[in-house]
Parts: structure tokens; C-alpha cells; sequence
């Protein structure tokens, strides 16, 4: 058999990986913990396994995989964690730069939060001690089919780390850079205040998790120069968001050289590779423009979005700044008929 065990890249995710293996080795046999993002590698674990059974960890669940799991109905455990947690782990235990550690966060958040919706999921949270932990491991083996005993329940909470040995995150974050704080902040925020139960808000990707076309080496804070051809000048940041209909908000200003100078921004969707939306603008007088985009991600795939900024005309001499791009979730484009007129038609 094939467990699913999909989490954030941190300590609470890791342990559900390892306790749902020792629950499948007591209940059902020789047993192989191993990481996939996709169906293929999936295969490819498959192939190269001996074990009966295989517990497929997951931090970044590929489209194609969390739709195959969705049309199975199977069991996928969720491990949601406070994503300021993983980041923590990420950037203070190994040591991953702040920034493509918030990128890798909030795309496995993303992913997470679409597994969490499918029909066999079941979702955990972690505890703050060792009888929290307890029950976690006896929801771990319940929604894996085994019909373990106390005793057996007990001997794997105690052979398992329990992850709140990690300690608090609060000392972490407040240690933080402000400025580092707002870029995780801006990013993160939404998936925090959703795992605790509350509504999904607004994202915001701070310039510098975009980088310069020419040169991806760097990012995109500061001024941008637009030169004496037409082409792309910015891109990404390539995170993960959830399905749904999405309104995103950017603006962009330019140096005097540029004023009256239009630019096209596009969104991708950069798993395959294809446009949701389209928007023209031209700096004002005051070398200012925004533009606000609308586009859907369908159910029940996360997918990852890069926006792409390039100019229409030369302006040798010109400077682009962009600004922070704002995301909210929307409910549609609001072409619906208003309802006094549906009446008047019969509709």
C-alpha cells in the first residue's frame, strides 16, 4: 500500500513522515519512507522498492499529483503548521537563503492547503506536548486503516520525536530584521491566519522575490534599466497560490526619459507555462501606472504564478521601479446581471 504524507518543509511534517512509517511497519509490515513531488517520481519509488508498502512524503505536491490524488479518494494526511515555523527551520537549521526559503513555503503552503480539501484528506496540527502527541499518533493510525492497540500507540509516541522540541517561533520572528519580517510577512500572513481558522487575505510579494530578466541573478528592487530595445525586464517570483479567482494588483513607476512609455504585464502560470491574464499600461506625466489583473487558478491544482513586465517602446536612458504586487482573492469579475434588471428581463 502507498501512504500519503504532505506537509510544510519543517519539523512537524517531518515527524508525521516518520511516525505514520513506524505505525505502517507495527501494523502492516516491512515498510520504506520515501520524497516525491509527482506521480513520476512516485513511479520511479515504486520500481526501485522492495518494501510492500511505501509512505510518500511530499512538501511540494506537483498539480498533476494532487489531482491524482483528488480523483482517488484515498487517504493523504495533511500536516499544517504555522509556515513561519517551517521558514525558521529552513533558513536557522539549514541554512537556505531568506528569501528562496519564503519562495519554497509558500508554495508547499499553497499545495498543502489544496491536499487539505481533498475528499480523503484529514488534516493535523501539532501540539505543544508529549499527550497532544499521543493523540496525534492515534489519529495518524486511524486515518490510515490500523487498528493498533494502546500499548502499540504508546510505544511509537515515545520512539518518536515529538516536534515541539523545536521550541517557540516567537524569539525567532522577533529577532528578524524588520524589513525581513514584512518580505515573510507579506507572503506567509494569509496561510497563517487560514490554518488557524480564520479567512484567507490578501498576499503581497515584495519586489525582491522578483529578479531582472537579463539577468535572474538578481532581483528586482531598485531601478531597473529599460534601455534602448523592447523586451521583458522583470519576472517571476514562480510561487504557489491556491485555486480560485484572484485579483492582482501592480504598479510600477518610471524615471522621466520613460515618461508616456507603455509596458505589458503579463501572469503565468508557470507549470505549463500558459497566460491567464493580460493587462497594457502607460506612464502618466508623473511617471506612474498600475493595472489590475484578474485571473483563475481551477480547482484542485495549486499553481505557481510569475508576472512578467516588459516594455513596448525603446527609452534609452529610462528607469522602471516596481512596486509590491498585491494579491487578493476574488469572488469573479462581477458581470453578473444586477438584479433589478434580471427582473425587468425575466431572467
Amino acid at each position: 500500500m502507498i501512504f500519503f504524507s504532505i506537509g510544510l518543509p519543517g519539523h512537524f511534517a517531518a515527524w508525521c513522515d516518520a511516525a505514520i512509517a513506524r505505525l505502517v511497519e507495527i501494523g502492516l509490515g516491512p515498510v520504506e519512507l520515501m520524497s516525491a513531488r509527482s506521480a513520476d517520481e512516485i513511479a520511479v519509488a515504486l520500481i526501485r522498492s522492495t518494501a510492500p508498502h511505501l509512505v510518500i512524503a511530499s512538501r511540494q505536491p506537483a498539480p498533476s499529483l494532487c489531482t491524482l490524488l483528488g480523483d482517488s479518494g484515498g487517504p493523504v494526511i495533511v500536516a499544517l503548521d504555522d509556515p513561519r515555523r517551517a521558514l525558521r527551520d529552513l533558513t536557522s537549521e539549514q541554512g537556505i537563503e531568506l528569501r528562496t526559503a519564503i519562495r519554497e513555503v509558500a508554495c508547499s503552503s499553497a499545495a498543502a492547503l489544496v491536499c487539505a480539501r481533498l475528499p480523503g484528506a484529514v488534516t493535523v496540527q501539532p501540539g505543544r506536548d508529549r499527550r497532544a502527541a499521543a493523540g496525534l499518533i492515534s489519529t495518524l493510525a486511524q486515518s490510515c486503516g490500523l487498528g493498533l492497540g494502546d500499548k502499540e500507540l504508546a510505544g511509537v509516541a515515545a520512539a518518536v520525536s515529538h516536534p515541539a522540541n523545536s521550541g517557540p517561533i516567537e524569539p525567532w520572528w522577533s529577532a528578524l530584521d524588520p524589513d525581513e519580517r514584512a518580505l515573510a510577512d507579506g507572503a506567509l500572513a494569509a496561510y497563517v491566519d487560514q490554518f488557524r481558522g480564520g479567512g484567507f487575505g490578501e498576499i503581497v510579494w515584495d519586489q525582491t522575490l522578483f529578479w531582472l530578466a537579463a539577468d535572474p541573478s538578481r532581483h528586482a528592487a531598485g531601478a531597473i534599466d529599460i534601455g534602448g530595445d523592447t523586451g521583458r525586464l522583470v519576472y517571476g517570483p514562480d510561487i504557489g497560490l491556491p485555486p480560485g479567482d484572484w485579483a492582482a494588483t501592480v504598479t510600477l513607476a518610471v524615471s522621466r526619459e520613460a515618461a508616456g512609455i507603455g509596458f505589458d504585464i503579463e501572469v503565468w502560470a508557470a507549470y505549463h507555462h500558459t497566460p491567464l491574464a493580460r493587462a497594457s499600461v502607460v506612464a502618466d506625466a508623473r511617471g506612474l501606472c498600475s493595472a489590475t489583473l484578474s485571473f483563475g487558478i481551477a480547482a484542485p491544482t495549486a499553481q505557481t504564478i510569475s508576472f512578467s513586465i516588459a516594455n513596448t517602446a525603446p527609452a534609452p536612458g529610462g528607469r522602471l521601479a516596481l512596486g509590491k504586487v498585491t494579491l487578493a482573492p476574488s469572488r469573479g469579475d462581477g458581470s453578473d446581471i444586477p438584479s433589478e434588471l434580471s427582473m425587468v428581463l425575466g431572467l
